[in-house]
């Protein structure tokens, strides 16, 4: 696309692991957007013929874009190895600020859908907002109805009780903040929060420097608890997350994820691991603690396939929604 001048320049970072199909399509959809300038599809080093496909989607893309000037930009870039959600999103963000130099970016799963109006008003949330350096709308399923748009940032052991599919619902009151109770920003309709799904948000690139750019995703989790970590990084600079309530978008919860890690167990183990190295990172807890947290997250895993292996409970089942 050719940038105006007269506006913000937004670059879409879409990332890909054995999924081009999906990545593609969701390319596809963007491709209409008269607010996005480029579209970066990352492959994160998959096994199969995306990076052909990916190839082949170019010619086409280039194509079509010396007819409408205003089709987004094509870009695409492949990793030399898989090291998860969080590397490959920051090796888009490195090459779309070094070589687009864009004011915006979104990081987007290849399995949402979302509009330009949503893009929109995240812009203007961002805008609106002096610290506000990411933003989200509320997440929905494809029949429309909502999903978990938002976390707190708990301390340890309210944190662990968020990873037992029981305990989760026992203590749903005191594991997070209910929506019209989180603290307003300037946009009345914009809230606060700690940390927003990965699934998809807004980066406002003005509010960091090129150093804590490149650190934006930490390299060392390869999935899960990347957009708390993010929350955590935000809080140190003093930058905050907002949720747009009166903006939607629509998620079909973790394709990608539930084709590489099948078994609800497996996908669990990933996450205790993301999560204890959250704990000694991010939270600077002991040895002794993390200890702890390491016994109680065996005992979750145990119910995990419990409730999977003994009562058939599906792992698409609300009791196994990501949680971080």
């Amino acid at each position: 696309m050719e940038s105006d001048t007269d506006r913000d320049k937004i670059c879409c970072i879409i990332l890909n692991y054995n999924d081009a199909k999906t990545a593609m399509g969701l390319a596809e959809e963007l491709k209409g957007s008269r607010l996005i300038d480029d579209i970066l599809l990352v492959d994160n080093c998959s096994t199969d013929d995306s990076w052909e496909r990916f190839k082949a989607l170019e010619l086409d893309w280039k194509k079509e874009e010396k007819q409408d000037a205003l089709v987004p930009s094509l870009w695409l870039i492949r990793t030399s190895e898989n090291g998860g959600y969080g590397s490959g999103n920051q090796a888009g963000i490195d090459y779309a600020m070094e070589y687009l130099e864009p004011d915006y970016i979104i990081i987007a799963n290849p399995d949402i859908h979302v509009t330009d109006r949503c893009i929109k008003r995240l812009h203007q949330v961002l805008e609106t907002e002096e610290d506000g350096a990411v933003a989200s709308a509320i997440v929905t399923d494809t029949e429309g109805n909502e999903l978990f748009s938002y976390w707190d940032l708990l301390p340890m052991w309210k944190d662990l009780f968020d990873t037992a599919p029981v305990l989760r619902r026992v203590f749903a009151p005191v594991l997070k903040t209910p929506l019209k109770e989180l603290p307003a920003g300037t946009d009345k309709d914009a809230r606060i929060v700690g940390a927003l799904p990965g699934s998809f948000f807004m980066i406002k690139t003005g509010c960091f420097t090129p150093g804590d750019l490149e650190e934006l995703f930490d390299r060392n989790i390869f999935l899960y608890y990347e957009e708390k970590v993010l929350g955590q990084k935000l809080k140190a600079l003093g930058l905050k997350a907002y949720l747009a309530t009166d903006a939607r978008y629509v998620h079909a919860h973790s394709v990608s994820i539930d084709r590489s890690y099948k078994k609800a167990a497996d996908r669990q183990r990933l996450l205790h691991e993301s999560k204890l190295y959250y704990y000694k990172n991010y939270l600077g807890q002991s040895s002794a603690a993390l200890t702890a947290a390491r016994l109680f997250l065996d005992a979750v895993l145990f119910e995990v396939r419990f409730l999977t292996g003994v009562l058939g409970l599906k792992p698409n089942n609300k009791h196994f929604r990501k949680r971080g």
